[in-house]
């Protein structure tokens, strides 16, 4: 349910960014001096999905005043460990002065450290915490605002989720995602599975390189997914796997029997990564039958895109890697 406060309903942020990569953080790149204005520097936007070795930082910005190379990741969803890890590797990979953190709330404990490290770095190195909403006040169209929480001088704890509270949407998506983990676990899939785009999905890296792996993803309002995910550490390479794969699509899609409902994706996108999907109806919110019908879904579909993708891929890897990728 929205949230109202003083005449302002507060909706969800997926209502306007339904996907963190291909939406939000072109928004957010396009909108960078809405971002300064917040935080009072004046950014300007050099690139999104800036290589930092395997990886690539949402964005990348300047601040115009000082020239210092700024580090900006996103998120739509509550704060967790591993955009935390990712602010601190892009911003120490790319020597970047300024780290911000944009996400819609931000957890005690992942506040508290960007105010600790604050204190704790020299003043020509800052780290922001900046709060993103989706508003509407009467019949006005919904508009986004970003709000501080976190400063080199100051920490709004009125803006930070208190310590020890967990979101209830995070704890139904890790209930969900722990039963379909340990089912997987005696299909071959790696036990500990990384998350995937925040909470709402689960990565199972394949054996023949850490930047491909098979992907189960649950959103908050339309889709459920299993799929195919390529992020090699070389973008040429990635898209090359994928035009690979990609000229077999007859064969692949006829290879697999779709249940109703269910149709293929197939996402050659221009960031880092490309992925080929089977999408089909259900939501994180859905009834506890149709989510134990979902995780079967999933648990049935992984295995069978493994068995199919896995040897086209070692394939195709030994092919590329040992020409030079030409």
């Amino acid at each position: 349910m929205p949230i109202q406060e003083q005449g302002i309903v507060f909706l969800d942020v997926k209502k306007k960014w339904k996907h963190e990569a291909l939406h939000f953080t072109p928004w957010l790149a396009k909108n960078v001096h809405k971002l300064g204005e917040a935080i009072g520097v004046e950014l300007e936007c050099d690139q999104t999905e800036a290589q930092v070795g395997p990886f690539a930082c949402d964005i990348l910005a300047t601040d115009t005043d000082s020239g210092a190379e700024v580090a900006i990741e996103n998120q739509l969803e509550l704060s967790d460990h591993g955009h935390l890890g990712q602010l601190l590797t892009y911003a120490s990979g790319l020597g970047a002065r300024i780290a911000v953190w944009v996400t819609p709330a931000f957890c005690y404990e992942h506040a508290q450290a960007l105010h600790s490290l604050n204190q704790w770095t020299h003043d020509s190195v800052r780290f922001y915490a900046v709060r993103v909403t989706l508003r509407k006040a009467g019949n006005a169209p919904p508009e986004p605002c970003l709000e501080p929480v976190v400063t080199p001088s100051h920490w709004n704890k009125t803006l930070t989720q208190q310590k020890g509270e967990l979101s209830p949407l995070k704890q139904r998506y890790h209930h969900f995602f722990q039963r379909l983990v340990a089912e997987l676990n005696g299909a071959g899939f790696a036990e500990k599975a990384s998350n995937h785009y925040d909470n709402s999905g689960r990565f199972f890296p394949s054996l023949l390189d850490p930047g491909l792996g098979y992907a189960a993803t649950l959103e908050e309002n339309r889709y459920a997914w299993v799929g195919l995910h390529i992020q090699t550490n070389d973008k040429k390479l990635t898209k090359q796997v994928f035009d690979k794969l990609e000229h077999d699509q007859e064969e692949i899609e006829a290879s697999i029997d779709l249940r109703s409902g269910d149709e293929w994706c197939w996402h050659r996108t221009p960031f880092t990564f490309s992925s080929i999907n089977i999408r089909r109806a259900g939501t994180i919110h859905d009834p506890r039958e149709n989510l134990m019908e979902t995780e079967a879904w999933m648990r049935d579909m992984l295995p069978k895109l493994k068995e199919v993708f896995e040897p086209r891929l070692e394939t195709i890897l030994k092919d590329l890697q040992g020409t030079g990728g030409g």
